[in-house]
């Protein structure tokens, strides 16, 4: 890998980014394996993710400050489907009914893994039935994420992993989107071993999204600008509040434009556009706050009201 890096600018870009999936591919692959069999944890492709769909709905919980503006009534509409949660969507009282987690490094992140452990810890009883994707196991030492969660929340947990794209401008990343496509990055398989990711995790979960056959996903909490957090409001969540990993004030990195990074808004109107449109999949977004809107448009309370009556799924909310 370090060798690719030296070289990178020198290559043309369909050889660099194939250069680099492949690289990846075999290096990602042994460390997941490496990961899961030192935690005693099953590979996420050993798992049959089609299978586990129950609605045609799939929403996106991320962490944005707008989740703390969600009604209750959406909210009972929510539990009524399938949901994902992200990272520290944990701190949140709504149970989803998939959580996937990057693992932190506690010599990388000191202050936000033991932030994760702790929470995690908590939270345990309340997602022992979930199914728990890890991603991104760097480490197999004692102070990795998943070496340090209770067996309770080892429970359905399974090992995966990203693969990115290298793609400096909106031409490259639909390149690189391309090239996912022929390699069936895309596809509804049964064994699903790693997802297509670019920059943030939204992108991971809307792979994820289309592999499993969703037909409509609402992304909420996905504001992508300040680093703001539904758990720094002291009034609800006293125990998070402090947690600033990041100053509040600053633009989310993903949205920046870096050399190698295209801004993550970029990166999700690109992926609607070539993954999910000609798929008929619909993509909105819960709140008008996010810098998605209006390329994604707004889930409206009619499109609640018609999930509300269509019970898509017989279930409670799963507040806990």
């Amino acid at each position: 890998m370090k060798l690719l890096r030296s070289v990178a600018k020198h290559l043309p870009h369909p050889l660099l980014f194939r250069l680099y999936h492949f690289t990846r591919l075999r290096e990602e692959t042994a460390r997941a394996a490496r990961a899961a069999a030192a935690a005693a944890l099953p590979l996420l492709e050993t798992v049959d993710l089609p299978h586990l769909r129950t609605s045609d709905t799939l929403f996106i919980l991320g962490s944005a400050a707008s989740i703390n503006d969600i009604p209750e009534e959406r909210w009972e509409v929510i539990g009524r489907c399938d949901s994902v949660g992200m990272n520290f969507w944990l701190a949140h009282p709504f149970v989803p009914t998939f959580f996937q987690f990057e693992d932190l490094s506690f010599e990388e992140q000191p202050e936000m893994h033991e932030a994760f452990v702790q929470v995690a810890r908590r939270r345990a009883e309340a997602y022992a039935n979930t199914l728990k994707i890890a991603m991104e196991v760097n480490s197999t030492g004692s102070r990795a994420t998943i070496f340090e969660l209770s067996d309770v929340m080892k429970r359905n947990m399974y090992v995966g992993f990203s693969m990115p794209v290298v793609a400096r401008t909106e031409e490259e990343l639909r390149r690189g989107v391309n090239f996912m496509r022929s390699i069936g990055a895309f596809s509804r398989d049964r064994q699903t071993r790693w997802l297509f990711k670019y920059g943030g995790s939204v992108i991971a979960m809307l792979t994820l999204g289309v592999r499993m056959g969703y037909r409509r996903i609402v992304l909420c909490g996905v504001d992508l600008n300040r680093q703001e957090y539904f758990y720094q409001d002291r009034e609800r969540y006293p125990e998070c509040a402090d947690w600033e990993f990041v100053p509040r004030s600053e633009t989310h990195l993903t949205t920046r434009r870096l050399e190698w990074l295209v801004p993550a808004q970029t990166a999700v109107w690109i992926f609607k556009e070539m993954v999910l449109d000609p798929e008929g999949i619909e993509l909105f977004v819960e709140s008008a706050a996010s810098t998605l809107h209006p390329k994604v448009p707004l889930a409206s309370q009619a499109l609640f009201d018609e999930l509300s009556k269509r019970g898509e799924l017989p279930r409670t909310p799963r507040m806990i």
